[in-house]
Parts: C-alpha cells; structure tokens; sequence
C-alpha cells in the first residue's frame, strides 16, 4: 500500500477538512480526496462520515488511525537509521507519559546529551494507555512511565519516583477548604485516579479536570483553588505562592522506565536507563 494514502488519511483526520488538509500536504483537494477513496477502496470500508460542514471518522477509520501511525513511524525510523548507519551516530526514542515533564527531567536530559555527544534523541510524550502498544509495535525504543506495562515482552526498571502533594493558593489551607476552593483535578493517570477515589471519593468538587501541569497550576496561581502538583516543585510553587496543604493525603509512585526485551542495543537502553536513576518527580 503506498504510504502517501496513509499519511493523506492521517492529515485529513487531524484537520477534519479536505482543503485543509490539501494546503498542508500542498495537494490540490481533488487529489486529497481521490487518495481516501482510494484507500477506502483498497481496506473495503468508509473511513469517513461526510455530513453537513463537518466530517468525522467512522468507525473503521478510528481503528486505523494506530496502524497508519504506527506504518509511518516505522518508516520514518528506517529511513534515519539507513542515512545513519555509517555515522557512528545511534539514534533512540524515548517517549515519556504526558503530564510528567518537570525541571528534573529537563536537567537529566542535559546532563544526557552532554554526557553522550553521538546520542540521537527522539523525545515525545503520549498517553499511558497507548506507550506500552508503540513499544510492543517497536516504534519507540523505551519510555518513562509510572504505571509499568504488565506485559511479559516489555522489560523495566524502577528508576525514581514520583510525589504529588496537594497545593494551595491560600496559605495554611485545610484540608476542607482546599476541595471546596476552586480545586482543580489534574489527572495523573489510573493509579492517581484509584488514590484520588479512595481518599475522596465524591468529596472534592472540581470545575476545572485537565492533564496539563501548566494549566492547572497556572489557573490555581491567578484564579486561587488547589490542585495536586509535583513535589520536586516545590521551591518554585511556593515562589509562585502556592503552599502544601498539611493534612492532605500524599501520592506517591515508583517511577520506571521500560523497552523490549528482545531490543537490538539493549546496552545502549539498559544505560539510558541507568542515567535516570534517582530521579525525583
């Protein structure tokens, strides 16, 4: 199948418009759409819902999003690792959960690179519930996670951890006010969700739900309100005035890092590994 039919799909999914997607991919829009009826044609189903001023994908088509993703990284990494070959370069891609980049991992990053000039990094986040699928697919050579895959052809190692404390805008804030000021539920995935049942079940009334660190604290730090936030910030939110609640509960979790366990250089990830022990989140 030629490639350029996945890679029209996943643009006209993305902009949900034929002729935008056709500006992006500098195709005219007729050509766009002869590309997914042809790939309709190929696959034997709709991969589109045409309805009035929108289009939406259907069934079938949100089932090929993952395979085109994964055909197109595939590819795209072949290709790098072709032109590199003879470079004594060794490219790796890390992904990392959605939600967990903070200062400690930017410096572990530096630190990386500096220490090891012919690593090429590629470094992307994704969701928890789609890493341990592109590992498997061997698109991603290892990621940084806090819920580990239990998935016997995945390989991990416990590397730091990760603490989340509740902060408030108001200083000295109980328990009580916290959840009733403006609290804001920043999701940190499955294990977070569990704690944040157990300890609260309906108790904490939120308007605000999202899984972007910045958001949260951004909104808590003009709006006032309470959210649950790395303690490795810690200096940097109380500059910002945001301050632990004393009596809130604390989350805590072994962060791990995991890859393939029949990867090629698993020296090479196996150390890349190493080179995050310690970390605190």
């Amino acid at each position: 199948m030629d490639t350029e039919l996945l890679r029209t799909f996943l643009e006209v999914r993305n902009t949900r418009h034929f002729g935008r997607a056709a500006s992006n991919l500098f195709l005219t829009q007729a050509a766009v759409s002869a590309r997914i009826r042809q790939l309709e044609a190929a696959l034997g189903v709709t991969l589109f819902v045409r309805e009035r001023n929108n289009i939406r994908l259907s069934s079938e088509g949100e089932r090929l999003v993952p395979h085109a993703e994964t055909v197109l990284m595939a590819l795209a990494r072949a290709r790098r690792d072709m032109s590199l070959e003879d470079s004594g370069a060794y490219p790796v891609h890390l992904l990392v959960r959605s939600g967990i980049w903070t200062p400690a991992l930017q410096d572990r990053l530096d630190a990386l690179l500096t220490a090891q000039p012919d690593l090429l990094l590629r470094l992307d986040s994704r969701q928890s519930d789609v890493i341990a699928r592109i590992l498997l697919d061997r698109t991603a050579d290892i990621a940084l996670m806090f819920e580990p895959p239990g998935v016997p052809e995945l390989e991990c190692a416990a590397v730091g951890d990760l603490t989340l404390r509740l902060y408030s805008s108001r200083r000295r804030d109980s328990l009580q006010r916290a959840l009733a000021g403006n609290y804001v539920y920043l999701n940190w995935g499955t294990a977070f969700a569990r704690f944040h049942s157990r300890r609260y079940g309906e108790h904490a009334a939120t308007r605000l739900q999202t899984n972007m660190i910045e958001v949260a604290r951004d909104h808590i730090t003009k709006q006032g309100g309470a959210c649950y936030l790395p303690e490795s910030q810690r200096r940097a939110l109380v500059d910002s005035g945001l301050h632990p609640v004393p009596d809130a509960p604390v989350f805590e979790r072994q962060l791990h890092m995991a890859w393939h366990a029949s990867a090629v250089r698993r020296d090479v990830l196996e150390g890349l590994a190493e080179s995050f022990s310690g970390l605190r989140i």
